[in-house]
């Protein structure tokens, strides 16, 4: 990647080691990204436009007023990510980002609107999912155990074979989410009844 260039379009870049490097500035429309390691990045005012990271490293990235507009991350580590400091536009997109296979534990998505994401088998432990909103989301298949959930939208989201979670349906919107058995139990744990 040339630091004086700004912009690129439908380019490939494999096993790029960019670990702890800064960006400012630069553009990327429908790139994909393979076996990159951008461990503490910083991408300062970046966008990314219908690009793919495919088995990248973006653990402590900095994505300081950053875009990610149809942007996916497949078998991608991206741990300890806090996505409230990119950028998102007031406009809700269909589907701004989504996940599959990949590590995000300890990431914050506190308060976004993520209507429609993916979150597929994912690793997602810790993660704050407070005020997010994830109406028609998919999160199956994806290890939830320590995320944080309160005043979470997940109306219509699918969480079946997600796991490990502990979500009160007195603190979160749940209308017409679906869960799996017998993971789905957990709900009932919080309601602080007695099952014999």
């Amino acid at each position: 990647m040339n630091k004086d260039r700004r912009e690129y379009s439908e380019e490939v870049f494999s096993g790029l080691f960019l670990r702890g490097e800064k960006f400012a500035d630069k553009e990327f429309r429908n790139c994909t990204f393979k076996n990159c390691d951008f461990t503490k990045a910083e991408f300062s005012f970046c966008k990314f436009t219908d690009c793919v990271f495919e088995s990248c490293n973006l653990s402590l990235a900095k994505l300081n007023a950053s875009v990610f507009s149809g942007t996916t991350f497949t078998n991608s580590k991206l741990v300890g990510v806090n996505w409230t400091e990119a950028h998102w536009p007031k406009i809700r997109l269909a589907c701004p980002i989504e996940f599959t296979n990949c590590m995000l534990n300890d990431s914050s998505f506190l308060g976004l609107s993520l209507r429609g994401t993916k979150l597929t088998r994912c690793v997602a432990r810790g993660i704050d999912l407070r005020e997010t909103d994830l109406e028609k989301a998919d999160l199956t298949g994806t290890d939830l155990s320590g995320a944080q959930f309160g005043g979470t939208n997940l109306s219509g989201a699918d969480l079946t074979r997600a796991h490990d979670y502990a979500i009160r349906p007195a603190d979160n919107k749940l209308k017409g989410a679906k869960f799996s058995l017998p993971e789905a139990m957990a709900l009932l744990y919080c309601l602080d009844i007695k099952l014999s």
